[in-house]
């Protein structure tokens, strides 16, 4: 390799190092006081009546976290008519709010291989991102992901029900919330 060669791979480094560094997030700086007016020397005591001290300003609420859990039928990725109110409620929620970004997250419940329900509980996210795209919400701000059948919240509440297999409808029904999606919004830091 020509030095005039190595010479140019460094010094593209650099400048692409310098402009890393540039862009780098910094961590948060404390402000800097404001300056406040002098008051005037006191002057000799006067009858004039003293000003009644301002009330402390009320401290900023936190805005409530917003979330919402849809559930689905088994083996199903379209939203339920039942559910669509859930998703409503939460469009409105979030319209008119600061936020990142909003997660959906599917879920499956443990019938069927891992590869399956993972792919199902991507296809459930897709379809609530979508409804929420429908009600006015940038798709470009929501992200999706599955989880497939990996975080149950029936635990062992539904264990020795019978095999595991789509024809076992009160293992279908115990399972039942397991088969969601939950959305969450992720507000600003």
């Amino acid at each position: 390799m020509k030095p005039s060669t190595r010479w140019t791979i460094v010094i593209l480094v650099a400048v692409v190092l310098g402009i890393i560094w540039l862009l780098w997030p910094k961590p948060d700086q404390q402000p800097m006081p404001a300056k406040a007016p002098v008051a005037p020397p006191p002057a000799a005591q006067s009858p004039v009546a003293k000003p009644e001290p301002a009330p402390p300003a009320a401290a900023p609420v936190a805005e409530e976290p917003v979330t919402a859990t849809v559930l689905f039928d088994f083996d199903k990725s379209a939203v339920r008519a039942g559910e669509a109110p859930k998703l409503d409620e939460f469009a409105a929620k979030v319209k008119g709010r600061a936020f990142d970004r909003l997660d959906a997250v599917g879920y499956a419940d443990r019938i069927g291989t891992n590869t399956y329900n993972t792919a199902l509980s991507r296809r459930r996210a897709d379809a609530v991102q979508a409804y929420l795209a429908g009600k006015g919400i940038e798709a470009g701000r929501m992200r999706t992901d599955a989880e497939g059948e990996d975080e149950a919240v029936t635990g062992d509440a539904c264990k020795g029900m019978g095999p595991e297999n789509r024809k076992n409808r009160k293992l279908i029904d115990c399972l039942q919330p397991d088969r969601r999606v939950e959305v969450r919004l992720v507000a600003p830091r």
